[in-house]
């Protein structure tokens, strides 16, 4: 039988169960059945070992529901880098990376070959120069060790710390930078690794809604822009979670597009054969590849930024490109200034008229307008009239408060 280990070998599948745990939090073992009972034991028990102090669990009839908990307010770094921070290795991994930054650390420039015959002479350990020579140029791509010509042979030594010990000041504030970026942009795991070289930890920002599990998408979101960078297609995984499919499907990225109110993030992309722009969400994005070069890069790009003025949220429409609605609102002019402000403020390129005393007209199109529901429902109790040249959404409008009237309403009011 094989034994239990805590590090990561498939990232994917610790994503996924990372998750699943993090935002949704109801299942049950039996619930999972992409993978074997076992398979969800392991991953559990790996989540565990990283976030123990955030577990919780609850007994249904079901079974048990195991969940990720966790209170913004009091976190300042983000326990979910743990999964980042362990990965397989073996023994002769762990042995080569101590004993390389030990022979390197006097500064002095060596061949793979010298290095593996001084590992052999100090250490008593016999290594292969081809397997010295593959880690240090692994070292060399993540920034450890820099590489010389020296005759015909590649030496290396370890780079050079950058020159802040003249200027403890600039050395604080690049830190505090550091502490800011770790948590607040994409890829903070960059800086959370900084942070756990320096022997420092993020003491002085806190969030009020702190989107966590974006780490987890950004392995695929660097692909990402990585073909963004080179004008190229990409082909990619989809695991809808809404059906639990997968489909194979590429395009050419152009944005990434994030919701202020949800924080979710999406990828924007050109979908050549329905010659039309479509938005994917980034935590349903697997195995992203890039393909061949687009020569027409910039005019994809120039046609989306005509475009995204005509989107409400995410969605470039169906069959009709363009929905328009009208939303009559009683607005108490005397003192309800503020809601005429919110109405500019968050109406997206709308136009607001006043009808007459007290009554305003609010009038927007764009592709979907039944991306705008959430907000035209928040005016609950001030709309006069609604109409929308998508019937669909009237209709969505109508259900959602006959069904609310049936939840809270008195008999009669329907």
């Amino acid at each position: 039988m094989s034994v239990f280990q805590e590090l990561i070998k498939n990232f994917d599948r610790i994503r996924d169960y990372m998750r699943q745990f993090f935002l949704y939090g109801f299942k049950v073992r039996g619930e999972f059945g992409q993978k074997s009972g076992r398979t969800y034991d392991n991953e559990r028990r790996r989540i565990e070992n990283y976030l123990a102090a955030y577990m919780h669990s609850d007994y249904t009839s079901k079974g048990k529901q195991v969940s990720i908990r966790m209170d913004s307010k009091q976190i300042l770094s983000n326990p979910l880098y743990a999964a980042w921070k362990s990965k397989s290795f073996t023994d002769r991994d762990l042995l080569l990376h101590f004993f390389l930054l030990d022979l390197l650390a006097d500064g002095k420039a060596r061949t793979a070959p010298e290095l593996s015959d001084e590992i052999s002479l100090r250490y008593g350990e016999t290594l292969d120069a081809q397997l010295v020579r593959l880690k240090c140029r692994e070292y060399e791509r993540l920034g450890i060790l820099q590489a010389q010509k020296e005759g015909h042979s590649l030496a290396w030594r370890l780079c050079s710390p950058l020159p802040l010990e003249q200027s403890p000041s600039l050395y604080g504030r690049l830190l505090d930078a550091v502490k800011f970026c770790s948590e607040a942009a994409p890829f903070g795991i960059v800086g959370s690794t900084i942070l756990d070289r320096e022997y420092a930890s993020n003491d002085l920002f806190c969030w009020k809604h702190y989107f966590m599990v974006h780490t987890l998408e950004d392995e695929a979101l660097l692909s990402i822009l990585s073909a963004m960078r080179e004008h190229r297609f990409l082909s990619f995984e989809n695991h809808s979670s809404r059906s639990g499919k997968t489909v194979e499907l590429s395009g050419l990225p152009l944005q990434i597009f994030v919701s202020v109110q949800t924080g979710r993030r999406y990828l924007c992309l050109w979908f050549p054969p329905k010659r039309r722009f479509n938005c994917i969400r980034l935590d349903c994005i697997f195995h992203p590849k890039p393909l061949e070069v687009c020569p027409d890069y910039d005019a994809f790009r120039e046609k989306l930024l005509r475009n995204r003025s005509c989107c409400w949220g995410v969605s470039f429409g169906g069959r009709s490109r363009m929905e328009t609605l009208h939303m009559k609102l009683y607005i108490d002019e005397t003192s309800e200034g503020y809601i005429l402000e919110r109405l500019r403020r968050e109406g997206r390129g709308g136009t607001l008229e006043r009808v007459r005393e007290n009554v305003w007209l609010y009038i927007g199109s764009f592709f979907d307008a039944n991306e705008m529901l959430p907000w035209v429902k928040s005016f609950t109790g001030r709309i006069l009239d609604l109409q929308c040249s998508n019937q669909a959404v009237l209709q969505k409008v109508t259900a959602d408060l006959e069904a609310m009237y049936q939840i809270y309403g008195e008999e009669g009011d329907v």
